[in-house]
């Protein structure tokens, strides 16, 4: 299928990954909608970005609190330019919230904020999405986790609490769902470095794994597309960390 007819929104595609992600995407064809709250002057580099590069892509802001913020995305996101020959709807569920906790000082307020942003989102996103989708055209959900999942240790606890709801939802909802849409997960491991590492120890830490390598983000776009394309697959997710599931850090890049 022509990638002209397949319209994407990208939870959280303003930035970071999520922009990596839309920007390829829309390079190949694909019609790109980035939703985003806070990074408003990433969001609009990545817009230039695509635009420039001959892509179609439209920015979508909006706070999701609650299903009733959901509902009016998803709405939005299938009425807006929509054109009739679409014939493959795709939602990335990317936005993530990442804050630091242990089983011993997590609070109330940081175990609302991982669930609501994590799971309970996604969980509306979902529904919505199946509701509005056509019965005619294919529709297909990828949940964006965290390879800490398959080699766990004890940091960032409701954050993975929350990440192990998201990739539980990933099974149900493909069992539930089908077969109108298909829903898949990606489990990228150390793939972008944050605003408190040097260069030297991004790429430190990137080789502390079997491989010597860990994810790098277009192979989490070519994981992206291959879900995408693939109508055979559902209720799966691709791991992608260099194998360090096979030989778990005791503390998160951050900590190393």
């Amino acid at each position: 299928m022509d990638n002209r007819y397949k319209k994407v929104l990208i939870t959280g595609g303003g930035r970071r990954l999520g922009s990596i992600v839309a920007k390829n995407l829309a390079k190949e064809g694909y019609s790109v909608f980035i939703h985003y709250y806070n990074s408003h002057l990433e969001a609009k580099e990545t817009e230039k970005t695509i635009k420039n590069d001959g892509g179609e892509v439209f920015l979508l802001r909006k706070k999701l609190n609650n299903y009733s913020d959901c509902k009016i995305l998803i709405d939005e996101f299938f009425s807006k330019h929509f054109k009739n020959n679409y014939e493959n709807f795709v939602l990335i569920n990317n936005a993530s919230s990442f804050e630091h906790d242990t089983s011993e000082s997590f609070t109330e307020e940081k175990l609302d904020l991982h669930l609501n942003v994590n799971f309970k989102i996604p969980t509306f996103l979902i529904k919505h999405f199946v509701i509005n989708l056509p019965s005619d055209k294919s529709g297909s959900v990828i949940n964006m986790l965290d390879a800490k999942l398959f080699g766990l240790n004890s940091d960032h606890y409701t954050y993975t609490l929350s990440k192990f709801s998201l990739m539980g939802l990933t099974k149900v909802s493909a069992l539930s769902y089908a077969p109108k849409i298909r829903v898949n997960g990606i489990a990228p491991g150390f793939t972008l470095s944050n605003e408190n590492q040097t260069e030297e120890d991004f790429e430190r830490i990137r080789k502390m794994t079997l491989l010597g390598n860990n994810a790098y983000p277009e192979e989490i776009v070519e994981a992206t597309k291959f879900l995408i394309n693939t109508k055979s697959i559902t209720g799966e997710t691709i791991l992608i960390d260099g194998g360090s599931h096979l030989s778990p850090q005791k503390r998160d890049a951050a900590f190393l």
